[in-house]
């Protein structure tokens, strides 16, 4: 077995103590709980960041799909937990993101590596749409996780994702516009990146919206940016 899918699993491990003990403060409401959680997020969190690189490295057995959402798991996974005067899911739902993506990229492991090459700016641009998607699951459990409160706000995973998506989406642009003379290509990708920007951009030039609607316009975003760095 690789070691790579070895730290994945021992992540993925990590991160179903975290879910199981954010369920049991939502029923128990155990003081201090909550930093035991973080911390646990943040051990997940570095168990993939090094199966990540250990994949990059020297396992070209890990196909190219698992490696990205390992490194998207690896963002997602150090949630800002905090102990709750009332019951909640927000913990729980905090940890969902990275379980799913952990989970999906250890499933992938075995999936073969194409012999293709891409060159730097190509394998630049996506790692950018990677770290986008990564800071977009980490907003996406944000935005569920406020969806449970009276008063859910955006955060700053919220704020990474949509800074970095606009340099991103900013950059492809100019790009397209000194190469082709037109600031949209006709990819598939170029164009999901587009619709997920306007769609943040709605939410960050709205700031009349009421918190609920920011929250699932944000969520919306984060997932269709998570898919989109899945299958770039």
């Amino acid at each position: 077995m690789p070691a790579s899918a070895i730290f994945t699993g021992l992540a993925c491990g990590t991160l179903l103590t975290a879910a199981g003990l954010a369920l049991w403060d939502g029923f128990r409401q155990v003081p201090g709980l909550s930093h035991a959680i973080r911390a646990i997020s943040w051990l997940a969190g570095v168990f993939l960041l090094i199966g990540a690189l250990l994949a990059w490295w020297g396992e070209h057995s890990l196909s190219a799909p698992a490696l990205r959402l390992t490194l998207m798991a690896a963002l997602a996974a150090p949630a800002e937990i905090r102990h709750r005067p009332r019951p909640s899911w927000g913990n729980l739902v905090l940890t969902l993101p990275a379980l799913v993506l952990a989970g999906a990229g250890l499933l992938w492991v075995s999936e073969p590596v194409g012999d293709g090459a891409d060159s730097l700016p190509v394998a630049l641009a996506q790692l950018g749409v990677v770290a986008c998607g990564g800071l977009g699951a980490r907003a996406l459990g944000e935005a569920l996780s406020g969806m449970t409160n009276s008063t859910p706000q955006v955060k700053w995973p919220s704020a990474a994702a949509y800074a970095l998506l606009t340099l991103l989406v900013g950059g492809t642009a100019l790009v397209n516009l000194g190469q082709r003379g037109t600031v949209w290509g006709r990819s598939t990708g170029e164009g999901g990146l587009a619709v997920a920007w306007l769609v943040w951009s709605a939410v960050w030039l709205g700031p009349d919206q009421p918190p609920r609607l920011r929250a699932v316009l944000t969520g919306v975003a984060a997932l269709w940016l998570v898919i989109l760095a899945t299958g770039c």
